[in-house]
Formats: structure tokens, sequence, C-alpha cells
């Protein structure tokens, strides 16, 4: 895949004066996809306390009392969520998942024992696109609204809330809020709605590898999977590539460790990944989370798309042809075939355009723009947004855009010095 666009982001960058330039980085010199699904070199992260030893526990609580669903997703009724609480008075930190995932994520699991060390509470939400939440706590069964997943978002961590204080009696002085990815424009859109209701009263949002616009970011994210790689004409080609490749070189090296051997190894012996391969994985993975997306809205909803409406889904029932079906519909699919349907039937006189503007940054900018408490860390080559975005956002939040010149998306958010400046804002000690 051309590498182009890296290069007049990075220009853009050095031309910009506002934003918060990091220089003098050690993360390593290599490209974007490398860099998101490598993540930080075990030298470089910040050490963080191992799981066994954080005061932690998964609970879950009714959000939806009326929500009805086939028995094979019954245990879903419930939203989960995990809970990492100190044993005294101290903030609270809310975590939401990026795109498709789930509270247990790895990504969020680092970060709860980041902050976990740093002496806050946490409370892990999944992301509003993750069958969990589609299914426990979205009103509507259609994620992807800005200002909707808000309203839902801002219930669940209300009631998430209450029930950790009577689960673990958890006392809390104030409370914080960060997101990956999509779950960054989430925190976003809840903290302007909470400036409104005025429950919660951040004192602090921290805004992790966010898009501007989503709609074009999940267009650039759906572009990945359809990356030509010659010799694959599929998924299934794809991966029996993949396996082959490390195969070879771990039948040549001897080494069993699968992850430092993809990560490292590989990437210097001559089966390592080219970036068309690299980008074709990345894309696999959110095209997976996209068939999650469209199969449970369509569950929820039963429109019928891919499992038969108002058929009785037990148990025992194999969900896996289902769920092939609706590898077919990517991110961009579901916001034609479900999303758009849905908000054009409610605001007739508007267009898709105005839909994804209000979806964006750029719809709520008024909250972002002065205010202090808010702050976004990204890389200059995240390819989920483009030389406009970048622009957009270092003009939007000054010196509180934090960019960093690579790691991807979210390849660098174990690294030591990403981790400090998050914890600095955090903390109001920067």
């Amino acid at each position: 895949m051309p590498l182009y666009i890296y290069a007049l982001i990075l220009s853009l960058f050095a031309a910009s004066a506002q934003a918060q330039q990091i220089d003098n980085f050690s993360y390593p010199d290599i490209n974007a996809f490398m860099s998101t699904i490598g993540g930080t070199p075990e030298p470089l992260r910040a050490p963080v306390s191992d799981d066994v030893d954080v005061r932690q526990t998964d609970l879950s609580v009714r959000v939806l009392p009326d929500r009805k669903l086939p028995p094979a997703l019954s245990r879903y009724r419930d939203m989960h969520y995990r809970l990492a609480y100190q044993t005294g008075p101290a903030p609270l930190i809310f975590l939401i998942a990026g795109t498709g995932s789930g509270f247990d994520s790895p990504r969020l699991d680092y970060l709860k024992a980041l902050f976990w060390d740093a002496g806050m509470h946490v409370i892990m939400l999944s992301s509003p696109t993750n069958h969990d939440f589609i299914a426990s706590a979205s009103s509507t069964g259609l994620p992807g609204l800005g200002r909707e997943d808000a309203r839902d978002l801002h219930t669940a961590m209300s009631l998430a809330v209450e029930h950790a204080r009577d689960e673990k009696g958890i006392e809390i002085t104030e409370y914080r809020m960060a997101g990956f990815s999509l779950g960054a424009l989430n925190a976003a859109f809840v903290s302007h709605l909470d400036e409104t209701l005025g429950q919660f009263n951040f004192t602090k949002v921290l805004m992790l590898n966010p898009p501007v616009d989503l709609y074009s970011s999940i267009q650039r994210l759906d572009a990945l999977s359809d990356t030509k790689v010659e010799g694959i004409s599929n998924t299934e080609s794809f991966y029996e590539h993949i396996f082959d490749k490390l195969s070879r070189h771990f039948a040549r090296s001897g080494d069993t460790d699968v992850e430092a051997g993809l990560f490292t190894s590989i990437q210097t012996s001559e089966e390592a990944l080219t970036d068309a391969e690299m980008a074709l994985l990345i894309g696999a993975v959110f095209r997976f989370a996209a068939a999650d997306l469209n199969f449970m809205t369509d569950v929820i909803n039963g429109t019928g798309r891919y499992a038969p409406p108002g058929a009785t889904i037990k148990v025992s029932t194999s969900l896996t042809p289902y769920l092939r079906r609706a590898l077919f519909c990517d991110f961009n699919c579901y916001v034609q075939s479900q999303l758009w349907p849905s908000w054009n039937s409610r605001n007739i006189e508007k267009t898709i355009n105005d839909m994804a503007y209000e979806t964006s940054l750029r719809s709520i900018e008024g909250h972002l723009v002065d205010n202090p408490n808010i702050a976004a860390i990204t890389n200059a080559d995240d390819f989920i947004l483009d030389a406009g975005d970048y622009a957009y956002l270092t003009q939007l939040l000054g010196e509180r855009a934090y960019v960093y010149p690579r790691g991807g998306h979210g390849g660098n958010l174990q690294h030591v010095n990403v981790t400090a400046r998050m914890l600095s804002f955090l903390e109001g000690t920067e």
C-alpha cells in the first residue's frame, strides 16, 4: 500500500507550530502498520503491575430491563464491565474501548494497570459497537451516532458507578475519562453531554488516537481489507499464506515464541511481512469487528439481513452461517444499509453528510476548543486520519494535541514517554 500519505502528514506537522511536537522519541523507526500490529517493544514499555496484583473484579449490571434477547444471547442481557479499585477515596477514570472491542481488551487492560498503579479507580467499558454493549446497553441497537452513543454510555456509566459502590464500597473524589480510537470520539461526546447534565463534571478527558470524522476513518479501515496481495484471492487464502510464512520462519529459526517471532525476528528475516500483508491483516481484524456489529444489530432490530427475522436462536444454534453472511458487509455497508436509513427516517430534510458531520469532532468543537481539561494523543502516521484531519485536530486543541512522530494506530501507547504524558495530563502535573 502506498506510503506517500505518511510523508504528507509528517510535512504538515512540521509546519504546525500549535501542536505539541515530540522530538527525540525513542520509538523504533518502522512503518505505521508494523507499529499498530507490534505495539511497543518490551524495553521501551512503562512497567505496570501484573494482572494478579491489581485489585479488580468483573461485574455486570442491568441497563435495559425491557430488552429481549434470544436464548443464545441471554448472557448479554446485563452489561459487563471491569472494575479496578483502591482501598480508600480516589479519582475514578472511565476507559472506553476502541472499535468493536470489549471492556477486557488487552489495550484497555494495560491502561487499567497504569492508572490503577497511579492511584485511580478504573471502570472499563466495551465500545458501543461491541456485541456486549449493543445487546445490553444500546437503546436503539444501532450504534454509530455520536450523540445517541453518548447517551447510552452516560447511562451505562451512571449505573456502573452505583453498582460498583454497592458491590465494593468505592469512594470517588472526582471523575476522569479516556478512550481509544472510536472510544476517544465517544469520550468527547460523553464529555459534551455531561456538560449539560452536570453529573460527573469530568476534571480530565483524554482522547487516544481519535478520529476526527468517524465515517471518513472507517472508509480508510474498510479499504485495508481490500489491499491486493499477490497470490491471495480471499481471506481464507490470506491466512493460509501468513501461516506458511510463519511455519517456514519457525522451522528455520527453531524459535517457538509466536509473539516475539511475529513482531521482531520475522520482520528481519526473508519471511518478513510486506506492507500490503500487514495492511490486509489489520483490515481483516476490522472486517470481523464489522461482521460482529452487523450481526448483532440485525438480531436486536429483527431486520432479517443475516439471521431470519423472528427465528428463535437457541443456545444450541450455530451462529457461524449468520456471521459468515455478515462478513460481506463492512463498516461502510453498515452505515449505508442500517444506520443511515434509520437516521434519515427521523431527519428527512438532511443528507448523509449531515449525519457524518453530527458524529464528528467538528460538531462539538465549541466544547473542545478552549477546554483545558480535554486533550488528545495521536501519531503523525496514524492511518485513520488524513492531512485535513491532522490540521483540524492541531488547530482545535493547540498545545493540548500531543503528536508523536510514529506509532501507527495506538502502537506506542505503552511507551514510557507516552504513558508519562497521559499521567501528567490526567493528574494535572504538566
